[in-house]
Parts: structure tokens; sequence; C-alpha cells
């Protein structure tokens, strides 16, 4: 009953039940204040009536005894006239008030005055003795009988206000008792009914916190199950129930909306991921409910096209430039190797001219015959031999290769080395090699030949340029878990620290720009780390700089 009520109504039922125990309690305050009222009012009665019957009677009674003795005992006939006329003021004044005691009293009144009057009657006959024995006998007996009940009439009246009073406070400790009762009876029916109403008012409150709690817990992290149990389960008629109908119709609204455009975030999250594996056919194709997440829709497909279309341009333009960069790579190697090929070839054209001066001055002494000239004939074949298996040498050094395969680490350190090694000793530069026991990994043997070439040549660059005193190049192949180690060493000197960022960058040279182009570490970052699937550092050590290899086992 109470839920299809109105907050208002809810309200006024609480002030109003309120207002009733207010008014319950005043109207029984009010009712115990007037019997406390009447009750004091009883004992003032009382009290006043003690006090009447002490001033009316008693007292007045007594002055009536005295001036009857004083008549008695007056000496001359004046002062009794005197006393005689005050006596009968006095009977007169109090013969009413005696009359309206009780029937007995007002018996014994009279016949006290009628035994005043005998006394007076003997005065008159001057029978003073008479009227002195009577006022100490029968006068006086009757006037304490006359006492006595006015004594009983003022106990009675003692008696009657003792009990009012202690009734009256009776009563007053009973109200109280009533009212504590009467108070923890309406507190409790307040609190109860307040308390009822209370509770279904914030019962309603808690389910519309515990709802919009939900639905902002579904906003944070949106999900298709949040979704189908949001809601606010409010049925009450009252101003909170049609809030919750309204939060309820809202959220529906909104979790539609939020949906719609779920789909259209999940669509554009896949499609960025699909841009990180190279996808750039993508597009978005579900629309939101909101207008940013369509523009964004809108920009990022836009975005999309001109990213596809810089990416094949700079995929074009990077072609381009490796192409370019291969180039000048080969053209470097041809210039490195025609060097080497010059250094290796110095000691054979050196034989062959001296083979040639032999010939010609035999020939001028003419000391010159054919098993001389065959001779040397044969010896000039072998040098040329030699010559022409050094530029096969270079050849197959320099041809790529097609396909991964396994090859022996040390045999390609052994073919890079010895093709620079003619050079290396022309420029007086001390060369070993250690290895420690034959190691095979998978890759491309030619290739990872040229990387180590290119470290060795710019070893020997940088010697040669700083003219370094004892100069040596130290190479040195280890087996490690998993990776094989090569270590290329040289006392160069080292590596500068504003250079020692950039020296894998394509182009970058310490050299003067006609003795380098900069792309032999370049290359040999490329070859070991995209082709070999390994990794390349470098480092300064006490003496120079330091080159590690490091190559998965196969």
């Amino acid at each position: 009953m109470i839920k299809y009520l109105s907050m208002r109504y809810k309200f006024f039922l609480m002030a109003s039940l309120g207002i009733c125990a207010i008014v319950t309690l005043s109207f029984l305050a009010f009712d115990i204040t007037n019997k406390g009222v009447v009750n004091v009012n009883n004992v003032f009665e009382g009290s006043k009536r003690v006090q009447t019957i002490q001033q009316t009677y008693i007292l007045p009674l007594f002055k009536l005894r005295e001036q009857s003795l004083s008549l008695i005992m007056a000496p001359n006939e004046d002062l009794r006239k005197d006393i005689l006329t005050k006596i009968n003021e006095m009977h007169l004044q109090m013969e009413t008030p005696f009359s309206k005691l009780p029937a007995q009293v007002y018996s014994q009144w009279k016949n006290y005055v009628g035994l005043i009057l005998a006394n007076q009657a003997y005065l008159k006959e001057d029978f003073e003795e008479g009227a002195f024995i009577n006022a100490n006998t029968a006068e006086r007996d009757q006037f304490y009988a006359l006492m006595d009940s006015l004594e009983v009439l003022q106990q009675n009246e003692l008696t009657h206000s003792s009990e009012t009073y202690s009734k009256a406070n009776r009563e007053a400790i009973n109200s109280r008792y009533f009212i504590a009762v009467w108070l923890i009876i309406i507190v409790l029916l307040t609190f109860m009914f307040g308390f009822f109403i209370a509770k279904n008012i914030v019962d309603s409150i808690l389910h519309v916190r515990r709802g919009l709690r939900e639905f902002f817990d579904y906003l944070k992290s949106p999900s298709t199950e949040e979704a189908t149990r949001i809601h606010i389960p409010l049925t009450n008629k009252d101003e909170l129930g049609d809030m919750a109908r309204q939060i309820n119709q809202n959220i529906e609204i909104i979790q539609a909306n939020l949906e719609q455009d779920s789909k259209l975030i999940e669509d554009a999250t896949n499609v960025v991921e699909d841009l990180k594996l190279g996808n750039l056919n993508r597009r978005l194709v579900a629309s939101g409910n909101s207008d940013q997440l369509n523009l964004l829709k809108a920009v990022m497909n836009e975005m999309l096209d001109n990213l596809e279309l810089r990416i094949q341009q700079e995929i074009d333009e990077r072609t381009r430039q490796e192409q370019l960069l291969i180039q000048q790579s080969k053209l470097a190697a041809m210039g490195n190797m025609i060097g080497n090929i010059a250094h290796q070839w110095r000691q054979p054209l050196g034989e062959i001219n001296a083979l040639l001066m032999i010939i010609q001055v035999r020939q001028h002494f003419d000391d010159f015959n054919e098993a001389f000239l065959t001779e040397k004939i044969d010896e000039c074949n072998r040098i040329t031999a030699y010559m022409s298996n050094t530029i096969s040498d270079f050849q197959n050094f320099f041809k790529p290769s097609k396909d991964k395969e396994i090859f022996e680490i040390n045999d390609a350190c052994e073919r890079a080395s010895s093709i620079i090694q003619a050079s290396l000793r022309y420029h007086s530069i001390e060369f070993s090699f250690e290895a420690s026991e034959t190691i095979q990994v998978l890759g491309y043997p030619n290739e990872f030949a040229q990387a180590l070439l290119n470290i060795l040549s710019n070893a020997k660059d940088v010697l040669t340029d700083r003219q370094i005193e004892n100069p040596f190049i130290h190479m040195s192949v280890k087996n490690g878990e998993k990776y094989t180690l090569i270590k290329i060493e040289d006392n160069g000197g080292g590596i500068s620290k504003e250079h020692f960022e950039r020296i894998f960058e394509p182009y970058f040279t310490t050299k003067h720009a006609k003795q380098g182009t900069g792309i032999g570490l370049y290359m040999t970052k490329m070859i070991i780390e995209n082709n070999m699937n390994g990794i390349v550092t470098v480092k300064n050590t006490e003496h120079g700089a330091l080159f590690t290899i490091k190559i998965k086992h196969h």
C-alpha cells in the first residue's frame, strides 16, 4: 500500500502521525494538569475550612468563655453592663455560623448559650455564688464538650485534606507512569510507522543508486552481458518510481547508442590491428550514434587513404634509396676489392718483373737457352695462375648467396681476413685470429663474410688514418650456450662520444667525403640483424673499439 503513495503523501503521513502524537500527549498532559489543579484546590479548600473553624468558632468561643467568666468576676455593675453588652454582641455574631454546623454541634452550642444566660440570671438575682458554680461546672463542661465537637470537625477537615493530598500525590505519580506508557506507545508506533515509510524511501533510493552504479560501471567497460542486466527493479508509484522508470528508459537508449558506438570502435580497433599487420586495404564500415565518432570514422578512412598513398610513396622511395644504397655498396666493395687486388698482385707482379729482368739480362749476355726459357715461362705461368685464382676468390666472395645454408663460422672469418690480409701487411698492421672449435650456423655465408670484411676494413682505415703505433686487429670466435660470439677488437683509440650512437646510420662517416661512403657499417648491421637474425654491438675498450656479433646456433 505504501509503495503506491507519492513521496509527498508519505512525508505528510509521517508529519500527521507526529502531530497526532504531540496532540495526544498534550491532551493527556492537560487532563493530568487539570486533575492536579482540582486536587490542589481541594487541599486548599480543606485547609481553609480548618482555618475557618479555628477563626470562626474556636477562637470566638474562647473569647466568649473569657467574657462569661469576666462577667461573673466584675467588681461593679457598670463593668458588668459593658461585658454583658459584648457577650450579647458576640452571641449574635456567632449564632449564624453555628447554625450552619451539624445539628449535634449546634445543639451543644445552644446548650452552652443557655448556661451563659443562666449565669446572667443568677447575677441579676445577685446570686454570684450560683453563677460562679455554674460557670465552673455545667458551663465549663458544656464549653469543653462543644470544643471537643469543634476539634472533631477540625480534625475531620484535616483528615479530609490529608487524604485529598495523598490522592493528588498518587494521581500525580500514576499520571507520570500513564504519560510514560503512552509516550512509549506513541513513540513506538511513530517509530514503526516512520521506519516503515523511511525504509521504503531508502530502499527505493538504494535501488536507484545501485542501478546507476551498475550503469556507470558499464560505461567504464561496456559489454553485452552487463547491458542485459542493468535495470532498476523499482515498482513504486511515487516520485522515485517515476525517476527509476525514466532512468531505465534512458539507460536502454544509452546502451543501444553505446552498443552502436562500440561496434564502430571495435571496427576501428580491428582496422588498427590490420594496419599493424600491414593490411592497408581495410576501411571503417560500421556507423556510430555519436557525431564525433562518425566524424572520427570519416577522418580515419581519409587518413588511411592518405597513409596508404604515403606508405606506397615511401616504399617506392625506400626501394629506390635501397637500390641506390646497394649500388653504392657494390661500388664501394668493388673499390675495396680493387685495392685489395692491387695489394694481392703487388708481390706477384714484382716477381714477374724480376723474371723479365733476368730474361733480359741473359738475353743481353747471350746466355739464353731453351731450358732456361722454359723454366722462366713455367714460373710466370705459376704466378699468373695465382693471380687468376685471386680474381676467382674475389669474384666468389662478392657473389651474393641465393639461399640460406649451413656454413662454418671459422671458414667465413678466414675468407674475410684473407681478402684484407695483404693490405694489412702492407700497412704493417698485426692481425690475429683465434677460434676455439668448429661452429656451424644457418645463414648467408658470403654476406656474412662481407659484414666481417666491412668491420675489418673500417678498423684498418682507423689505424692508418690515426697512424697508431704498433697497430693490431684481433678477431676471435667463441661458442656460448645459445649464441656464437665473434669479437673484432683494434687499438685505434675507440669511437668518440658524439659519433658513438650514429656509427650504424647510413651515410654517416668520420672520413673525408672522398675516402668514405658511410654505408659499410650500416650494411653490416643490416646483414647481421635482418639476414642472419643476429645482433651486432660496439663498445670502447682500453685500447680501441670492440665489435661483437652474436649469431644463434644452428
